[in-house]
């Protein structure tokens, strides 16, 4: 049996990060990128589909994309979707009428058990925090192969707010299927001498804080065991993080070629962070904003920040009767920390070279 372990896709999200524009793009992107993954269900013999929460990134979803997401899903039949909510989504679908092949389970009644072909046994929850005495309320056959649905962040630390590891052991659970973190779990991790435990990760990423490859998991499960897993992308674009080292940088220009040479493995069609680091002369012209229209000149789109820091030589500055010398002298007559005085030093001296500075 093929099963596909998925989550946290948001649909109908803002994506505030990116120009108005470019964001209802990638809003139609993300919806499409989740029939793709109906239509890859459907065409390469899963029989099932685990959304693990926060299928929309809010309730109040539009009644147009509700009706695209519950047509992608019954156009996928026979395969079948089992819906567990997130913190975003709680009652999305509850006034829907759902296609025959849509699954979901109702808070109301805690633990929800479906059973699929193959011994196969799926049971999960709505929501995000489960209470304390909820654990004891799961109650799993133990010759099933049994799939649990959360949606939640495990919790660290005794009585904190979050999944309980400990309370899910011993309960003959083989496969813990985990939505809310949008990092993907690429090893499954032990949660007892039974079962794994993972989280799948976001469909596809949004925003900078969700780079790198963004996908679902395809599981096979044969005579009650997990003999294969396998990670897939099917993300339109991927969101990238680059570094740039500016410090041999002797002006704008080299600034520029520097982050060029720092995106050379990405893709045109990706969306890019790029990174400005190091540490480099007093009075560099760094400007992010030309760097930043440029470099979106052959990718999707692109977000220059300046993390660098200008490399002061105090010794030179000591006996220094400029403005630049003064402000030198004063900043060493604070008690500051090495990372701050760099920060005011760099903004200071761009200030007094009649630089914009972006603060």
């Amino acid at each position: 049996m093929r099963i596909i372990h998925t989550g946290d896709i948001h649909l109908g999200s803002t994506l505030g990060g990116l120009p108005a524009d470019k964001a209802k793009l990638r809003r139609a992107e993300i919806v499409d990128g989740f029939r793709r993954l109906c239509a890859y269900a459907r065409e390469n013999g899963v029989q099932a589909v685990l959304i693990a929460g926060d299928l929309f990134d809010d309730r109040r979803a539009f009644s147009s994309l509700r009706a695209d997401v519950l047509t992608a899903i019954s156009a996928a039949a026979p395969v079948c979707f089992l819906c567990i909510t997130g913190n975003h989504d709680g009652g999305t679908l509850e006034n829907e009428t759902l296609p025959q092949n849509l699954y979901l389970f109702s808070k109301n009644h805690g633990w929800h058990s479906y059973e699929l072909p193959e011994k196969v046994a799926v049971t999960g929850i709505d929501g995000c925090n489960l209470r304390a005495d909820g654990y004891a309320a799961l109650r799993l056959q133990p010759d099933r192969f049994n799939i649990v649905m959360m949606h939640g962040d495990i919790a660290r630390a005794q009585g904190a707010d979050g999944i309980s590891l400990p309370q899910l052991q011993n309960k003959h659970i083989d496969y813990l299927a985990l939505g809310h973190i949008h990092v993907p779990t690429m090893q499954a991790q032990r949660l007892d001498g039974r079962g794994r435990y993972r989280y799948c990760g976001c469909l596809e990423g949004r925003g900078f804080d969700e780079c790198g490859k963004r996908g679902f998991f395809l599981l096979d499960v044969q005579g009650g065991k997990l003999v294969g897993e396998q990670f897939i992308s099917l993300a339109k674009r991927d969101v990238v993080l680059c570094r740039a080292d500016i410090s041999a940088c002797k002006s704008y220009y080299d600034v520029e070629n520097a982050a060029f040479a720092a995106l050379s493995g990405v893709k045109k069609e990706d969306v890019v962070k790029v990174v400005l680091v190091g540490n480099h002369e007093a009075g560099l012209r760094k400007d992010v904003s030309l760097l930043s229209a440029r470099l979106s000149e052959r990718f999707f789109y692109v977000k220059a920040v300046d993390e660098s820091r200008v490399r002061i030589d105090y010794e030179r500055y000591k006996n220094d009767l400029s403005e630049r010398g003064e402000f030198v002298r004063e900043t060493f007559r604070y008690a500051l920390s090495d990372e701050l005085r760099a920060e005011v030093l760099d903004v200071g001296l761009q200030a007094l070279a009649g630089e914009d500075v972006d603060l």
